[in-house]
């Protein structure tokens, strides 16, 4: 948390979370929040008219209006031309697809003139046919289109009018559509600083919304996930930030969020995962393409965080105390790393010995104590701590033998496996495949003697 980007009260840094499947691969926008200059605005030249009426002519008026200021930039001009053929024709699905594309086009529309134009488009181009648009696709647009207010609060103002307007149109999916650009509101609250009404913002039943649907839009699944995480890392939860960030990537796809974001991403996620209270499993994230953003291999300045939370996947105490020695500048560096110092080698330690307990078959988990003083370099008094915050934990059952000096294990946590642990199990069970055999032929050659 101390690595990469946190918005604060100043930032203007605003992450849209967006649908990721095969119908929609575009990238997330990144808001920009433009001073407004000289711009093209749509001229209300309609009187006396009926409102159906006055609003075609207006919207006919404004994309004009557009085209005529945009004669300079031939990629644009093209574009808009387009929006207004496809709007003369009716071909509303082909319209919707048109307009996605171009108000997520930050290249071609980057310029604080181009930002109030596509919210003039909005305003008055699109309003006059977002009633035949799908809804979760217009709160998309409304979301990409309100990245280029002047400020957050105008962002807000107007994310708030387009979510009243979706919920008048009651579409099919229209509350996923209002979920959606809810909880884009929220998000501009936190990175404003307003925590509180970020928090009122998502509890207006937007998990009970999500669990009551059979499919929602993994784009909807996708702001949630991703706003969650956001309000645990405002807090320092480095548990629960971990697993909401976990379950963002289960609904995006890496590829589409840019190597600095992808990477910001990363790197909190692999501190969380160091930091987290009650955090054992790291397959998760080392399995996820996101991981290799921050490894040696792609580059990254921190690959030594990747080989950290390699070692304590491994569970592997004499690699840690190895790379404490090999990057003890860029760990000093870390405030977050150096305040949970003895935190992180409790973790280590416990993971060291359910490393042992992995190690074993399940009908010889019978462990001395002497042993696991050995492999956890800790006094046997220390040993008998270990077993008590790991039992307390629920990471194993079982119970002590302090007359024996042994502890038996009858569970332990399951974990989730890399390729490594799968082909150490794989290996294990050739041989349990092995031992069956051997029996069985034994058998059957006891039985032909006793036949015999």
């Amino acid at each position: 948390f101390s690595i990469s980007h946190q918005p604060d009260k100043s930032s203007n840094f605003f992450f849209c979370c967006t649908r990721t499947n095969a119908r929609s691969k575009e990238p997330p926008p990144c808001v920009r929040f433009r001073s407004s200059s000289s711009s093209v605005r749509c001229r209300d030249d309609s009187q006396n008219q009926s409102p159906i009426i006055m609003s075609s002519l207006k919207a006919e008026q404004c994309i004009d209006d557009a085209i005529s200021s945009s004669q300079a930039d031939l990629n644009k001009l093209h574009v808009l031309k387009e929006l207004k053929e496809l709007y003369s024709q009716k071909l509303w699905h082909q319209l919707t697809e048109s307009l996605e594309r171009t108000v997520a086009d930050g290249i071609l529309f980057s310029t604080p003139e181009d930002g109030e134009l596509l919210v003039n488009l909005y305003k008055t181009f699109v309003n006059d046919f977002e009633e035949r648009l799908n809804s979760l696709r217009l709160a998309r647009i409304a979301v990409h289109v309100s990245s280029r207010c002047k400020n957050r609060e105008e962002a807000i103002e107007f994310l708030s009018s387009a979510m009243e307007k979706i919920k008048t149109t009651r579409q099919s999916s229209f509350e996923e559509a209002v979920v959606y650009v809810r909880l884009h509101i929220a998000l501009l609250y936190l990175h404003g600083g307003d925590e509180s009404k970020a928090k009122m913002e998502v509890a207006k039943d937007a998990k009970q919304d999500l669990a009551q649907w059979k499919a929602p839009d993994p784009s909807v699944s996708a702001a949630y996930h991703y706003l969650a995480a956001q309000l645990h890392k405002h807090n320092r939860d480095f548990a629960n930030f971990y697993g909401s960030g976990i379950l963002y990537l289960a609904y995006v796809d890496a590829t589409v969020l840019g190597d600095e974001v992808a990477t910001e991403l990363a790197v909190d996620l692999a501190l969380a995962a160091l930091l987290g209270e009650g955090v054992y499993n790291f397959a998760e994230f080392l399995a996820h393409p996101i991981s290799k953003y921050i490894s040696k291999e792609n580059g990254s300045e921190f690959g030594w965080l990747l080989e950290m939370v390699q070692v304590f996947n491994d569970g592997d105490l004499n690699a840690y105390d190895l790379l404490c020695e090999r990057y003890a500048e860029q760990l000093n560096a870390q405030p977050a790393l150096v305040a949970h110092e003895r935190k992180l080698r409790e973790k280590i330690t416990i993971l060291a010995f359910l490393r042992i307990v992995f190690e074993l078959p399940a009908e010889k988990r019978e462990i001395e104590l002497a042993d696991i003083a050995l492999r956890t370099k800790l006094t046997v008094d220390g040993v008998e701590y270990l077993l008590m915050k790991t039992l307390s934990a629920g990471l194993i059952r079982g119970e002590i033998d302090e007359v024996s000096s042994k502890v038996v294990v009858t569970w332990a946590m399951p974990r989730i496996l890399l390729k490594p642990q799968i082909q150490e199990l794989a290996d294990r069970l050739d041989q349990w495949i092995a031992k069956v055999s051997s029996t069985t032929t034994s058998l059957q050659n006891e039985l032909m003697i006793a036949a015999s």
